[in-house]
């Protein structure tokens, strides 16, 4: 990580609940801090009274310099954030860094996108960046992990996301009695579903959440003859 990343301070556009444990920010970034971003999974810190924390930001670049953020209650930094994080109002926060994902790696090929809780944000990135630049890539499929049905962020926006070709499985791993669908961990649950349908050991995935689950997914891959070279986190 680096030592001396440039702060700033951005404006607060708008901020909603995306779930009882999610909040979505989105900011102005200044020209400065803007500049820097410069492809999806690319991270920033944000600045409190109580200390500093890490968070991925949840958007592609934007030639507007704006930003969303996604930040889990709970946590001192965060809690800090969200209490100044009223519209209208400011939060420190140094320019985007890290490497993020490497996109042009998967041109051509189908993509696979694993996202595990409070990782949805950065994938979410990535999937606006695939889904503006759909012709460069194959098949698009989206395995999103969180505990419960209700857990899951940017439920509003994944019915878009399919519309423009990427298919999106969600998969809660409790006991949920409401819920219909498929469950359980998200490298199960795509190697279930033969990761879509049609995936040739030629894809490229991109995955974020704890190291174990990155660990898991790369091993899963690894045995449907998707090597651990294709599968990309952002750090």
């Amino acid at each position: 990580m680096p030592v001396s990343t440039p702060f700033g301070l951005a404006r607060v556009l708008a901020a909603d609940d995306e779930t009882a444990a999610f909040r979505a920010l989105r900011l102005a970034l200044p020209p400065p801090l803007a500049a820097a971003h410069q492809r999806p999974g690319q991270v920033v810190k944000v600045r409190t009274p109580v200390g500093e924390g890490y968070l991925a930001l949840a958007s592609a670049p934007s030639p507007a310099g704006q930003v969303d953020l996604l930040v889990k209650r709970g946590g001192k930094v965060a809690d800090a954030a969200l209490t100044a994080a009223a519209p209208g109002g400011t939060l420190e926060i140094s320019a985007p860094f890290g490497k993020g994902f490497p996109v042009e790696e998967a041109h051509g090929r189908d993509v696979l996108l694993f996202a595990a809780g409070s990782g949805i944000a950065p994938i979410r990135a990535l999937v606006q960046h695939l889904v503006a630049h759909r012709e460069s890539f194959g098949r698009v499929t989206l395995f999103y992990g969180q505990r419960h049905g209700a857990d899951f962020a940017y439920q509003r926006e994944h019915l878009g996301w399919e519309r423009r070709g990427v298919r999106v499985v969600l998969c809660p791993t409790a006991d949920d009695s409401a819920w219909r669908g498929v469950r359980g961990r998200v490298h199960e649950v795509a190697s279930a579903l033969s990761f879509g349908g049609g995936t040739t050991g030629d894809a490229v995935a991109f995955a974020c959440g704890m190291t174990a689950m990155v660990e898991e997914v790369r091993a899963t891959l690894a045995r449907s003859g998707i090597p651990p070279d294709h599968v990309h986190a952002n750090f």
